[in-house]
């Protein structure tokens, strides 16, 4: 039985060169699944494809069994909402504004924001901690306030689906458990279908529920973290030895194993 987002036989190919190769899997709604694999598995091709940016060359991406490709893009904007790596703007936007550009995929053509969806907005901010961001510049937050905000601005979006690309990548320690502290409350809170890109595996272990692990654009494994998340599948796809540690009651901590590489 698919998921509300479910993935079928989806590849894709860059100027003639396979890149994604018979990709498969289904997301629930409340279910957080990680993308992992090392860089040029195709995990970024592999989201943008699910959203709609790049046409795949066979397979579909359906959602509540609709296929996506061919959707307009603005009906695809009600569906998923994204969260980038990184983002800076020409335009000179606060953070409030950013925020309520999230619902613009549910206004008409000449609509403006109203009065109660900016309220909202800050609402929306205020409930990951950062209202007193509203009124700052955008371009001048640092690299975690700006990811709260891209954060805000998806779930004010509204959308059933949740895709978050590397939302860790280029913060500090403190700042990548935050990120992801919100984004694991907020799939289970609000129930949505939440797939993030993520390079660390153990981040992945601390919270994602299912994992789909890839290895040179094919699918190398998926399922669910407790079934996923081993020894044999980790080596086999970064290519060194890797042991997982397991406390009872924790999450599974991965290190390199003895030795300079996997065989």
């Amino acid at each position: 039985m698919g998921g509300l987002l479910s993935v079928s036989g989806l590849g894709f190919c860059y100027r003639a060169q396979p890149v994604l190769r018979d990709i498969s899997f289904d997301v629930e709604r409340g279910s957080l699944c990680g993308l992992l694999g090392p860089n040029a598995s195709g995990k970024t091709t592999l989201l943008k494809c699910i959203n709609g940016v790049l046409s795949p060359g066979e397979g579909k991406v359906m959602v509540n069994g609709a296929p996506i490709h061919g959707m307009p893009r603005r009906e695809v904007a009600r569906l998923m909402a994204v969260v980038p790596q990184q983002m800076s703007l020409v335009f000179s936007f606060t953070a409030l504004q950013m925020v309520v550009m999230g619902r613009s995929a549910r206004l008409g053509a000449l609509q403006l924001p109203s009065a109660r969806d900016r309220a909202e907005a800050r609402a929306s901010m205020d409930e990951l901690g950062i209202g007193g961001l509203a009124e700052r510049p955008f371009n001048e937050l640092s690299g975690g306030e700006r990811q709260l905000v891209l954060l805000a601005r998806a779930l004010f979006q509204e959308a059933p689906i949740l895709l978050l690309d590397e939302p860790t990548s280029h913060l500090d320690f403190r700042n990548q458990y935050l990120i992801m502290d919100v984004v694991h409350e907020m799939t289970h809170a609000k129930g949505v279908a939440t797939i993030v890109t993520l390079h660390d595996p153990n981040l992945a272990a601390r919270y994602c529920t299912h994992l789909v692990v890839l290895k040179e654009g094919r699918l190398h494994r998926k399922g669910r973290r407790e079934e996923v998340f081993e020894e044999k599948t980790l080596s086999e796809v970064y290519g060194m030895g890797i042991e997982v540690h397991r406390v009872p009651g924790a999450p599974p901590v991965v290190m390199p194993g003895p030795g300079a590489a996997f065989p």
